[in-house]
């Protein structure tokens, strides 16, 4: 086992009256790159500064067993604004300050002031200044917050080769699972250590819970039965006692009939008494259909479609989407997404043809944000969407409302009282409980921790219409979407869900060549639904969907 770093022991921070977290110990060993994860708002950035010598806690100890070096990187870099990269980096050598700018991808903004990078880009500027110190625990906040897939795969690559020990807070799960190999679990009033992956320790606490609710169903089938033997004696007894009469023989027997009585019942009060209370599961979100459905199968169709503004987004591009579809938008950062998003809605004039059904009833997650009545109890604004209020609806909104962890004394707050990560789930509760039937989504899930992102994901399966979601979330693009456009080469690809578009359209062997073989019909389906047998490269998508037909069927037999 690696020699330990640090030893965290019953460390407690408030603010005032304001406690954010107390008795929270754990240790920290050399060259582990560990997750530490938790509800928003439990203090996981408040740990990080004290970690880090920023700030101090209210009581407890952390023990360094080595003179070691820390650094931190924030979520958001501060630098000042006039410098370059180059500025930032050139206290070393003039070469070490160049290798660091073309290793961290920042060769060809040097000489930018730092005011007008990326999110992302500062990201990389904060980790390339930490690569030319290298410390030995590295601290990194919300470090995939402005990175496209791409910038993740780079972090992720960064994280595996770091030579020291990281500690990283992080709410996208498939990140997580592929850099860290020790999870500690955040809550105001400990930390568990747990050793593996996030998913690993969310499948070991299923599988916990599984065996407390086992354990709850065979305690409460010992009860009833208990129960159903105690009301036998006392049905015995009263029959007893009444052919008894006066006869000394079935007198007595129905005296024993009731003592054995009274026995059972003592013992059915001890043991529910000392009965376990029954585990809370996850609650399963159900909602209404939508009570019109006054839209063709098709819903968007786009031929030809491009966007140019000052220089070209993309080029012209081929796609279609379908009624109930969930529909992931990946690429680049810049490469237009947020853009075609505003084409759908009608914001942004299209170039080629772009059709969208005159029955789509579109909504924003971001217009549904901004119109929020920040003076409003959250009950009350939820229940503005809903047509005709009843006893079943406020029950259905108080669920999402549970479900979304914001219990019974947060509905009758106002939602200005709020976080930015609680408003984005009341918007889109309002959105999956209103006639809309066709939901953009830009980025849904920015600000939100990764169970209550996971809540939100039920909510979206659950929901019946169509959604378009711009994302860099791998694990919502795979639990959720059924299929992905995608930004290549300024050109939208789609593919029929993410494993084809993990796998690059490429086809594997096996059950998984069979499944992309599948998914790959699914999408020449989609493509040849939206041309006609005259226009070109339609034979040549054709032959392809039979050739697919073909090797599928071979792989059958």
């Amino acid at each position: 086992m690696s020699r330990p770093l640090i030893q965290v022991l019953d460390l407690a921070k408030s603010y005032g009256s304001h406690q954010v977290f107390t008795n929270i110990s754990f240790l920290i060993r050399e060259g582990e790159v560990i997750a530490l994860v938790g509800p928003n708002g439990v203090g996981k950035s408040t740990l990080l500064r004290i970690l880090a010598g920023l700030e101090p806690s209210t009581s407890g100890a952390i023990i360094r067993f080595q003179d070691i070096q820390i650094g931190c990187v924030p979520q958001d870099p501060a630098f000042e604004e006039r410098n370059t990269p180059w500025d930032v980096l050139h206290d070393a050598s003039a070469a070490k300050a160049q290798e660091a700018l073309s290793r961290f991808g920042l060769a060809g903004d040097a000489h930018l002031p730092v005011g007008s990078l990326s999110g992302g880009q500062k990201t990389r500027l904060a980790l390339a200044k930490i690569w030319m110190s290298p410390v030995h625990l590295l601290l990194l906040d919300e470090p995939t917050n402005h990175l496209d897939l791409a910038g993740i795969d780079w972090l992720e690559s960064f994280i595996k080769g770091y030579p020291g020990t990281v500690l990283v807070v992080s709410h996208h799960r498939t990140f997580l699972d592929k850099t860290a190999s020790r999870v500690i679990v955040l809550s105001p009033n400990q930390a568990i250590e747990y050793e593996g992956t996030y998913t690993s320790w969310r499948e070991a606490k299923e599988a916990d819970y599984q065996r407390q609710l086992d354990s709850y169903e065979q305690e409460q089938k010992r009860i009833r039965k208990v129960e159903a033997d105690i009301d036998r004696h006392l049905r015995w007894f009263e029959g007893s006692h009444r052919q008894a009469g006066t006869n000394d023989f079935y007198r007595a027997r129905a005296k024993g009939i009731a003592r054995r009585a009274k026995a059972q019942i003592k013992r059915l009060a001890r043991m529910k008494e000392s009965a376990i209370a029954r585990p809370k599961g996850e609650m399963t979100v159900r909602l209404p259909s939508l009570e019109e459905q006054a839209i063709g199968r098709r819903v968007i169709l786009a031929k030809g479609l491009t966007y140019s503004f000052a220089k070209e987004l993309f080029k012209p591009s081929d796609f279609a989407v379908f009624r109930g579809e969930k529909v992931g938008i990946v690429g680049p950062n810049g490469c237009g997404k947020t853009t075609l998003l505003r084409l759908i809605k009608g914001d942004l004039e299209a170039q080629g043809h772009l059709w969208v059904t005159p029955g789509a009833r579109i909504a924003c997650l971001d217009q549904e944000l901004e119109a929020l009545d920040y003076q409003a109890p959250v009950l009350d604004e939820v229940m503005k969407v809903v047509r005709q209020p009843s006893a079943e609806s406020i029950t259905l909104v108080r669920t999402l409302l549970k479900h979304l962890r914001l219990a019974a004394d947060d509905a009758a707050k106002p939602i200005g009282a709020l976080s930015i990560g609680q408003r984005r789930c009341i918007a889109l509760v309002k959105l999956v409980l209103s006639d809309f039937n066709l939901l953009l989504l830009d980025e849904p899930m920015n600000h939100l921790d990764i169970a209550l992102r996971e809540k939100l994901v039920e909510v979206l399966q659950a929901y019946h219409g169509t959604v378009l979601l711009a994302s860099h979330d791998q694990h919502l693009l795979a639990k959720l979407c059924t299929k992905i456009l995608s930004f290549e080469e300024h050109i939208i690809v789609s593919y029929a869900g993410y494993a084809e578009y993990e796998a690059g359209g490429q086809l594997a062997g096996g059950a998984d060549e069979r499944l992309l073989l599948e998914a790959r019909m699914a999408r020449l389906t989609s493509e040849l639904c939206t041309m006609n047998k005259d226009d070109p490269g339609y034979e040549e998508k054709e032959q392809e969907f039979f050739a697919a037909a073909r090797k599928l069927r071979s792989l059958k037999e």
